[in-house]
């Protein structure tokens, strides 16, 4: 079955039988859960530890909430960020607006009350599900008509990205703010209906509960989603929880069935469906292609989609295509280094905890849709964390507040009462791929089993939302670190981070003509994509030789007017006992432009470089001027940067023109548990000149490097440098610089 006609019948068959008896609705709540799941979960309560840890835990998160709401609920609900009207005080207040972009405005501040409201009214609408205590009921229906009665008078904001509490940050406010409203109502719907009134902060008493402004704020949220924010990245995906809770909150069931249809296969000019989103992981080579975190958390809350979507009609079955979105969680994990680091891209991290909660939902689908490879990946990631300590089956004690929609209660409502799986080891090819990106890289897994003696190398460079003008950049592994790598993310719209750190000079690439640069796409970073030429071995295949493998890549660098070259890089990898091998880098480079240079760049964390020839110290003379912005460059921030980006680097020291083969050495004394070195052997070349510098820290490198300057070596070739290559043999190894 392929993804639209899933989807189809989704709509038509599960969510369309809510359609078929509009006189008959079924009964709240249905979004998360059903009545008849009650039993189930109950029973995992009274049989499991872990289920019964989490139950108290949210008991504990609310009481002094539920108690001080039955005491005095006009005090309590004030605790809300309420603003009285100031030309008529007995109309209901509203609500504080927030006007400032999110990453502006520091924790701690009143907007976190709303959201902390919300929260311990989803925890008191799901326990009164669990224990049908009217306590819990009506604080959690108290805080839904406060706040409902407050939004309901708040105007849209006609910002291109607005919200109602965000003005001008819809994005953050769907996360934090409407993706909650909904499943209280949800809960505590029946309640309500049952006649059950709720506290009114103007006439402090109790009142009916307006069930047409609720109504109206469902489908506001709805309406924001659908008409604010942007599209092709993960904009959507994080509004989409939002979007799919309020609809499903609307009562109509047409109207709530029409509007599911833009989470599932409508797209707008603002907001991109399930179905687009899926078939974008299945163009990207099954990860979402943006940098890792970005990536991560959009297969988390797409997977979340899926699973809340078969809710709706447990009949479904799981398509081999729809199962793409949860594959995609554990595909990430593929691309690490022997010591767990990833590999680096864009804004990416090089460390990201496992999505363990990714993991249980990723489980459940599998259960819920008899899909064993589901159940057995899962189920093995999710043992093994287990197993290693690095995750309890509980929930967190307290609220994690921000840009998050709360999905803690799913741990009890949805989580399988036991996993099972098989603890494996992890078998991972030695060629592997990322095509969005460009990744080509390769791995040795030492005999003797020890990651420090393990080598990988990594070629890529491509355009993506949060990807970086790398140009054809080179990472490589040695000693139990990544050694030679890129800067790494700054802090966004620092000068920093988008002049330095985004550009081809924080990368191991070649800059031709001092001009390398990016235009277009994404914040003007677009690049070409690095392409496979050939490597040994394929693809899915055992590799000839155990001891040896290459990838051939190649990349077009013709962005601007000011390099207009062509390249290729061959990386081997050559083992030359179970702790000892070797990478071979040959890159060549040629411009059409009549008078050419081009710049081969390598940082490395540690504390010195050194350059010899002829058993002799190369002479550095200082060259402060010799990196600078290219002509014409300019900084206007996401728009144009100072390229190529290397006018950031201090200490630049240069030598006269060498002819020799050259021996580099970058030295790393205080890396644990022994110093680490990097040994090159560089080919020379009539009229080559080696240049030394320190470019800035290399981020979330190993202590203490992450806060030291990198030596950078920088090799330059004036004239083409395709028949006169940079050829280097980089050689690493632990203990005294004297090993090799």
């Amino acid at each position: 079955m392929n993804f639209i006609r899933l989807l189809g019948s989704l709509i038509i068959g599960g969510l369309g039988a809510l359609v078929a008896a509009p006189s008959h609705p079924p009964a709240r709540p249905f979004i998360w859960v059903k009545p008849s799941d009650r039993s189930v979960i109950l029973e995992k309560i009274e049989t499991q530890p872990w289920a019964l840890e989490a139950f108290t835990a949210m008991q504990q998160r609310v009481a002094d909430a539920v108690t001080q709401h039955q005491e005095d609920p006009d005090q309590f609900l004030r605790g809300l960020p309420l603003i009285p009207s100031p030309l008529n005080p007995q109309t209901h207040p509203t609500l504080a607006l927030i006007g400032r972009n999110m990453a502006s405005i520091p924790e701690g501040e009143r907007r976190n009350s709303l959201q902390r409201y919300l929260l311990m009214g989803i925890d008191c609408g799901v326990l009164f599900y669990l224990t049908e205590d009217d306590k819990y009921a009506q604080c959690a229906a108290d805080i839904l008509s406060t706040v409902v009665e407050a939004m309901v008078q708040m105007p849209l904001s006609q910002e291109s990205n607005g919200g109602l509490i965000y003005p001008n940050d819809h994005l953050y406010e769907a996360r934090a703010i409407g993706a909650q409203v909904p499943i209280i109502y949800d809960f505590v719907a029946e309640f309500l209906k049952s006649g059950a009134p709720v506290h009114s902060v103007i006439q402090s008493t109790p009142v009916p509960f307006n069930f047409d402004h609720a109504q109206t704020v469902f489908r506001h949220y709805t309406y924001l989603a659908i008409n604010r924010g942007i599209i092709d990245c993960n904009w959507p995906v994080l509004e989409m929880s939002s979007l799919a809770h309020n609809a499903l909150a609307i009562d109509d069931p047409t109207e709530r069935a029409e509007l599911l249809t833009y989470v599932t296969h409508v797209d707008t000019p603002h907001q991109d469906s399930l179905a687009k989103v899926m078939a974008e992981f299945e163009r990207s080579g099954d990860v979402w292609p943006e940098s890792f975190q970005y990536s991560g958390g959009v297969a988390s809350i797409s997977t979340y989609m899926v699973a809340l979507l078969l809710r709706q009609d447990a009949s479904l079955a799981l398509s081999d295509d729809f199962a793409r979105i949860p594959r995609s969680i554990a595909r990430i994990n593929d691309f690490q280094f022997p010591n767990g680091d990833a590999i680096r891209f864009g804004d990416g991290p090089r460390r990201k905890d496992e999505d363990f909660g990714a993991y249980e939902l990723a489980y459940s689908i599998g259960l819920k849709t008899h899909d064993d490879t589901l159940t057995q990946t899962f189920g093995g990631l999710l043992q093994r964390g287990l197993a290693t300590g690095r995750y309890q089956r509980k929930a967190p004690t307290g609220y994690n507040l921000g840009a998050h929609p709360y999905f803690e209660p799913l741990d009890l409502l949805w989580n399988a009462a036991e996993v099972h799986g098989t603890v494996a080891p992890r078998v991972l090819p030695t060629t592997d791929a990322l095509p969005f990106v460009g990744a080509l890289l390769q791995r040795n897994f030492s005999p003797d089993g020890d990651p420090a003696h393990g080598l990988m190398s990594v070629v890529l460079g491509g355009h993506h939302v949060h990807g970086h003008a790398s140009g054809m950049s080179l990472e490589l592994y040695g000693g139990g670190h990544v050694l030679g790598t890129p800067s790494g993310k700054g802090t966004y719209r620092t000068d920093e981070h988008e002049n330095y750190r985004r550009l081809f000079a924080a990368y191991n690439s070649v800059i031709v003509n001092g001009a390398s640069r990016s235009d277009g796409g994404w914040v003007d970073l677009g690049i070409n994509t690095v392409t496979p030429v050939a490597f040994e071995p394929a693809l899915g295949v055992a590799p000839v030789s155990p001891d040896h493998s290459f990838t051939l890549t190649s990349f077009r660098d013709d962005r601007g007017p000011g390099a207009k070259a062509d390249q290729e890089r061959l990386v081997g990898l050559v083992r030359t006992s179970d702790s000892t091998g070797f990478y071979v880098d040959v890159f060549r480079s040629i411009s059409e432009l009549p008078d050419q240079f081009h710049d081969y760049v390598f940082h490395h964390v540690g504390d010195q470089l050194t350059l010899q020839t002829d058993h002799r110290e190369i002479g550095l003379s200082r060259t402060p001027d010799r990196f600078r912005p290219a002509a014409g460059t300019v900084w206007d921030s996401n728009k144009s940067y100072l390229f190529p980006g290397w006018h950031v680097f201090k200490e630049v020291r240069t030598s006269a023109p060498v002819s020799q083969d050259v021996i580099a050495q970058f030295t790393a004394a205080k890396l644990k548990p022994a110093a680490v070195h990097m040994r090159l052997f560089i080919a020379g070349e009539p009229g080559r000149e080696y240049t030394s510098v320190l470019a800035p820290e290399t981020k979330e490198a190993a202590d203490p490097y992450a806060k030291k300057p990198a030596p950078t070596l920088i090799v330059r070739q004036t004239g083409e440098a395709w028949n006169h290559p940079f050829a280097v043999i980089y050689e690493p190894f632990a203990g005294s610089d004297d090993a090799g």
